[in-house]
């Protein structure tokens, strides 16, 4: 397995980022920001079973990815983001899960 540089995929990744991180959360997302020491933004996506069946988690999943790629060039570098999905995030749309991250990466003050 290739290590992907935009994306956080190991385990210790994301225990340094619950850990050391600092956590907004908004109804539909919970994402922690941490500093990471590079010259890149990387992401985390994360979420429980609790949130649905496999399909509503990938669309989730996929949301989050392209709403985070539509507001990449807005970000300031050299951080993790960590989001996690929460169960009524299953009914948003493109555009609203593009909002709701917005308004959390603006009150993490990481938009520039």
């Amino acid at each position: 397995m290739r290590h992907h540089p935009d994306k956080l995929t190991r385990k210790s990744e994301f225990q340094r980022g619950y850990k050391q991180g600092r956590k907004y959360w908004d109804r539909y997302f919970v994402i922690y920001v941490c500093v990471n020491h590079t010259s890149t933004t990387r992401l985390g996506i994360t979420m429980s079973k609790k949130v649905g069946g496999s399909v509503q988690r990938n669309r989730v999943r996929r949301l989050v990815r392209e709403s985070y790629r539509n507001l990449k060039p807005k970000l300031r570098t050299g951080l993790d983001v960590i989001v996690i999905g929460r169960r009524v995030a299953t009914s948003l749309k493109l555009q609203n899960a593009q909002s709701a991250l917005f308004h959390l990466f603006r009150r993490a003050k990481i938009v520039t």
